[in-house]
């Protein structure tokens, strides 16, 4: 094999993206999503592609939007329960509406007529119809109405990261459409948003998830409620001890199961797949043994998989296919209704998005990921080990050395036994010292692990060492764990995250002279307070952050109940000093690392003002810093973000830790 190189930043635009697979209901094919760059239209082009189960080389295109002028994605492919044609999201029409396409290909149909934010497709049983949730239109109550320049509202949630402020009428309904007539039915008309509609194997009812409760406001857990098809009446099933989410009811209809969990408002409680009946009784989780959370919470910046998840129902109704995360890793297992669990081994180590047909012998589709590979479709046959179908990256990745990832272990506080990984640098040559970073990620409910994350390997790539782990409030590792963080951001955590440090300099390629730290989001906190607490490090890079816990309660779009369930209820005016205590801009006039501000001016979750209180202060202070800010982009720049903007981003990371860290001394 010929000598590899480098990877660059640029190498991201040449990556395509494996996503949201779906089984056909005889389990002979598989349907997915193409996610490419689109640099004419500094975007992202998406195509639906076909496959046969028993075929890895009958990968082909189905569908091949057409536009020029605008980034055109078909993404939510859905198979009619006949198995004859397949039901999508496209923009391709300038505004995202729903098609229709035959399985042996020709040109997708529009499906009635309504057009605008549409998400979770879902086929009635008899394929005639096609529930989806939309934004309904029309224009705001009050003042506002008919002026453009003008918005009134009285409500606390009000705008959402990547959606924007939103008028008092526009939430999310549930609607029906004919897939012959085109004529389309809104079955909810309510203040808050209607979710993930799901039909009954008679067609008679359809399911779906919302939290209707005035205290909404405050805090979100949904329930499962149904409308009857013949006379459009709703029906809540679940009384909000827990969230529910992703319902899918059993072919027989006699359950359905869900992720959730009955501990009420919890950021931290591990979501088990559970089951109750449609008349709201028996309750039953079938992982409350675990303790770990299901679905997938390990983190990667080089993927568009737009899979719901959730559970799957497989084998006539007599197991559920599910996805949990335990470590660095989240894998694919499959449940009896009395919940004897088992592991499906053969997949790749971090598994985004999945399906299986209901009846028959099963045929599962999985897009799974690795360190290497940012993610590849795999087809397992009922008796047979899972099969990857795909190779969209090979051509490129075989171009280029990748750094491997090395776990180890380390004593937390108190004795907790932490994971972390380090990347060396891919130049590395025995006997060299070389500069270490410290990669920080964001939730904290999120997990570091087994995935493809560009950013990292680029790093190593440029000639830095990369250090990441799983402190306390990461999931993966257990209630306990997950909770550790809550009512204590810069304590434990940050202790944590101290260790790692500390573990990783033992190794003798490590100079700890010259250390960097960065992170995103809650990992922008991070930075903003490690920097504010030691000056072991030499820069920083702080990206969307948080330096003001006390305005980001009211400035964020979830900071007035986010806030308060991470800070463990602490309320802004009954405990001022604790929140002010932990803000890194409490203690800016202790940073001396120099530090590179990134944020993006339509970020709602972590809002402008949070950047610009920190810039102000460090360079008033006298600190060495950059402020960039990115226009038209919101708090998910380095993950889908205009590709213009996030090379910019990357070229910006390193840049700035080349010329802190590459010095020679301190």
């Amino acid at each position: 094999m010929p000598d590899r190189r480098a990877l660059q930043a640029e190498d991201l635009l040449e990556l395509r993206f494996v996503g949201d697979p779906q089984v056909s209901p005889d389990g002979s094919r598989v349907v997915f999503v193409l996610t490419e760059f689109d640099l004419n239209n500094n975007g992202y082009y998406s195509s639906l592609w076909m496959a046969d189960a028993d075929d890895p080389s009958s990968v082909r295109p189905l569908t091949r939007p057409r536009r020029t002028d605008a980034a055109v994605r078909d993404t939510s492919p859905r198979w009619c329960p006949d198995g004859g044609s397949i039901a999508f999201i496209s923009n391709r029409a300038g505004e995202r509406r729903i098609y229709r396409i035959d399985t042996g290909g020709g040109e997708a149909q529009p499906v009635g007529d309504f057009s605008g934010n549409i998400a979770s497709i879902a086929w009635s049983p008899d394929g005639e119809h096609i529930a989806f949730s939309a934004e309904p239109d029309g224009e705001a109550d009050g003042d506002d109405k008919g002026k453009a320049d003008v918005y009134a509202t009285r409500r606390l949630k009000h705008k959402l990261n990547g959606r924007g402020f939103m008028r008092d009428q526009r939430r999310y309904q549930i609607w029906v459409t004919g897939v012959r007539d085109g004529e389309t039915q809104q079955l909810t008309d309510h203040a808050n948003d209607q979710n993930e509609p799901t039909w009954s194997p008679d067609g008679d009812r359809l399911f779906f998830t919302a939290d209707r409760r005035c205290e909404l406001e405050m805090y979100y857990v949904p329930d499962l409620y149904c409308v009857d098809m013949s006379d459009g009446s709703v029906r809540r099933i679940t009384e909000g001890a827990g969230p529910v989410t992703l319902p899918r009811i059993s072919p027989d209809g006699e359950v359905v199961a869900f992720f959730g969990h009955d501990k009420g408002d919890s950021m931290t409680a591990n979501t088990q797949l559970s089951l109750i009946s449609p008349a709201g009784q028996e309750f039953r989780s079938l992982t409350a043994d675990f303790d770990r959370s299901v679905g997938n919470s390990v983190m990667g910046d080089a993927r568009f998989d737009e899979g719901e998840g959730g559970p799957a129902w497989c084998r006539g109704g007599a197991s559920i296919l599910f996805s949990l995360t335990d470590g660095g890793n989240c894998g694919l297992y499959e449940t009896d209704r009395a919940g004897g669990v088992c592991d499906l081994r053969g997949f790749p180590p971090v598994i985004t998005s999945y399906s299986v047909n209901a009846a028959g012998d099963p045929t599962i589709a999985a897009v799974g990921a690795d360190y290497d590979n940012p993610g590849d479709l795999w087809v397992k046959k009922a008796s047979g080990d899972p099969v990857r179908f795909t190779d969209f990256n090979d051509e490129i990745l075989d171009q280029i050395q990748l750094a491997r990832p090395e776990r180890f272990t380390f004593a937390g506080t108190d004795d907790w036994e932490m994971e972390g990984w380090l990347l060396r640098p891919t130049e590395y040559c025995e006997g060299e010292k070389y500069p270490l970073i410290l990669e920080i990620h964001g939730g904290p409910a999120a997990t570091s692990g087994n995935a493809f994350m560009h950013q990292y390997q680029l790093l190593a790539a440029s000639g830095f060492g990369v250090l990441y782990t799983n402190p306390r409030g990461s999931k993966g590792y257990g209630e306990e764990h997950a909770a550790g963080v809550i009512g204590d951001w810069g304590g434990n955590d940050y202790r944590d995250l101290m260790a790692a440090v500390d573990a990783a300099c033992a190794f003798d390629w490590v100079d700890e002279k010259r250390l960097g730290v960065t992170g995103g989001s809650y990992g922008g906190f991070m930075t903003n307070w490690i920097v504010s607490q030691t000056d072991r490090f030499a820069a920083a890079v702080t990206f969307r952050s948080i330096s003001n816990l006390y305005t980001k309660y009211g400035c964020s779009d979830i900071g007035f109940y986010s806030n308060r369930r991470g800070m463990g209820g602490a309320d802004l005016w009954e405990e001022e000093e604790f929140i002010m205590s932990r803000s890194p801009m409490r203690h800016a006039p202790n940073v001396q690392t120099p530090t590179l501000i990134v944020h993006a001016e339509e970020d709602l979750r972590c809002p402008m003002e949070q950047a610009e209180q920190w810039f102000v202060a460090l360079k008033r202070l006298g600190v060495e810093c950059e402020f960039v800010r990115y226009s038209g982009e919101n708090h998910e720049l380095s993950r889908s973000g205009k590709p213009h903007n996030r090379m910019d981003r990357l070229h910006r990371l390193t840049d700035w830790f080349a010329a802190y860290l590459n010095r020679e001394g301190r």
